[in-house]
């Protein structure tokens, strides 16, 4: 299995993406900057389908070919932390 600081690279892009792509869109490292991702339930503001959550985690996984086990700590973690909402 790889460094956990390289799967939290992966992380890292995974919500790069999910930022990107959410309503409103926004910059995941903006976000990080600013201090807003320390805002409690910021997350909630920003809207990404679940199901595109899903293709963005698997996308990354098979670009990085990583085994079952590196997609399940790091689908755990992007759902445990702090991905868009997927409630309408």
């Amino acid at each position: 299995m790889r460094s956990k600081k390289y799967l939290w690279k992966i992380c890292m892009n995974i919500y790069r993406q999910m930022y990107k792509e959410a309503i409103p869109s926004a910059d995941f490292d903006k976000l990080i900057a600013s201090g807003k991702s320390k805002e409690e339930n910021w997350f909630m503001n920003y809207y990404l389908a679940e199901d595109r959550q899903i293709e963005i985690i698997k996308e990354w996984c098979d670009k990085h070919k990583c085994s079952k086990r590196e997609c399940n700590l790091i689908s755990s973690e992007i759902y445990l932390g702090s991905s868009p909402t997927a409630k309408d």
